[in-house]
């Protein structure tokens, strides 16, 4: 099952995920993304929109009947909340969850929304997840000292970025390998380069990964 948390960033506009937008079997919308899901005209059928609904007049709320999910804390934010009620309600089990407009507008927002990865892998471990924005995919590599093959092709960039300093990564098949290397500064791993058709990565923490759509220009 394909499933798509809309959030409230700059809508996308690349193939890759208007393309996981359009083909998913349930997307569960931010109330503030709600604008965005609605004035697109997708013809999306199968979907709820969850939040604390400061974003959504009253005429919407009834519009939206049972698609609309009330939830009022405010310890997180309405991505949390989101994926909280997929999870929930639908099993992670044999599912893919992909979550879109979680960048733009906002930095703070964008940087947030990037760092709940790390956050959902590891109250949902096992959980197929990624974060598509309009320039490329983000993953959460959340198994210690587990070497990871990840499928590439030659120029593809590739960043990566640790959330606790003392992180140790090791990566083949880069440009600019690392070998037990920390990444503290988080410019430090950024702007790497594929070499062939695959690159691994190990490390002994949390470590998010982000791979460009396209090569980098010759």
């Amino acid at each position: 099952m394909n499933i798509v948390i809309l959030a409230a960033g700059d809508f996308p506009t690349h193939p890759i995920p208007l393309r996981a937008l359009q083909e998913a079997d349930f997307v569960v919308c931010c109330d503030s993304a709600y604008e965005a899901i609605r004035n697109e005209e997708l013809g999306i059928r199968n979907y709820v929109v969850v939040g604390d609904g400061d974003s959504l007049s009253e005429q919407d709320k009834t519009a939206l009947g049972d698609r609309w999910i009330h939830v009022a804390e405010q310890d997180y934010n309405d991505l949390h909340k989101a994926m909280c009620w997929a999870t929930e309600k639908l099993s992670i089990f044999n599912s893919h969850f992909s979550i879109l407009g979680a960048s733009g507008k906002r930095e703070d927002h964008t940087l947030g929304n990037i760092s709940y990865l790390a956050t959902f892998s590891e109250e949902y471990p096992g959980i197929d997840l990624e974060m598509l924005t309009d320039y490329g995919r983000f993953t959460i590599q959340n198994s210690p000292f587990k070497i990871q093959n990840y499928k590439s092709f030659p120029r593809q960039q590739v960043s990566l970025f640790t959330l606790d300093p003392r992180t140790r990564v090791t990566a083949t098949g880069l440009q600019w390998p690392l070998n037990d290397a920390t990444l503290a500064p988080w410019w430090q791993g950024t702007l790497n380069s594929v070499l062939s058709d695959s690159f691994t990565l190990s490390s002994d923490g949390p470590l998010l990964v982000f791979q460009t759509y396209d090569p980098k220009p010759l």
